[in-house]
């Protein structure tokens, strides 16, 4: 495996372990406990923390209302777009899983979600506006040779698609690039 390079389904595992999520449970219960760890004590509701995968499951069972993180709601997303859009060079910073958490959140949880429509459309917007800025530095860095590329404020989804799309190709100009040297 590459440096920077995580495959999807150790994205999602890692994601779904580190994340914690505020939840809402609609039963009662001193704690769940788990090799992870202990979670709860839950109580009807009352607002608990707890991992993302934790928060699937209880929604998947309707033992739940999940309570979306605060960089996902339209003031903050809208705050987000418009840092992208007035600065044409560098990505903002973001939540390190965005697309990742709100990809899963839509999946499971999109009935939890106030004014889920347009911050769908938020999300693409700045998924689309970064996903530019990314194929320009690219261009860049093949058009100048260099040995070395960086982004800064790069999330792990964009990185591996930088990886996916890029890196047999870069891998390649590296190789002719020292032979032409030779």
């Amino acid at each position: 495996m590459q440096q920077g390079y995580i495959n999807a389904e150790m994205s999602d595992f890692i994601i779904q372990h580190s994340t914690f999520i505020n939840i809402q449970p609609n039963f009662d219960l001193e704690k769940l406990q788990f090799i992870s760890g202990n979670f709860g004590p839950f109580k009807i509701n009352q607002i608990v923390e707890v991992p993302l995968w934790v928060a699937i499951e209880l929604k998947k069972k309707n033992k739940c209302r999940v309570i979306p993180p605060e960089w996902l709601t339209i003031e903050r997303l809208q705050q987000k777009l418009d840092e992208e859009t007035i600065n044409e060079l560098d990505l903002s910073k973001m939540e390190q899983y965005y697309f990742e958490i709100s990809q899963i959140l839509f999946s499971y949880c999109r009935d939890d979600i106030k004014d889920d429509d347009k911050i769908k459309l938020l999300l693409e917007d700045i998924k689309t506006r970064r996903e530019s800025k990314i194929q320009k530095k690219v261009k860049e860095f093949i058009d100048r040779g260099s040995d070395a590329l960086k982004i800064n404020n790069i999330n792990q989804h964009e990185r591996n698609k930088i990886h996916s799309h890029f890196y047999g190709d870069l891998k390649k100009l590296r190789q002719l690039k020292l032979l032409a040297e030779s």
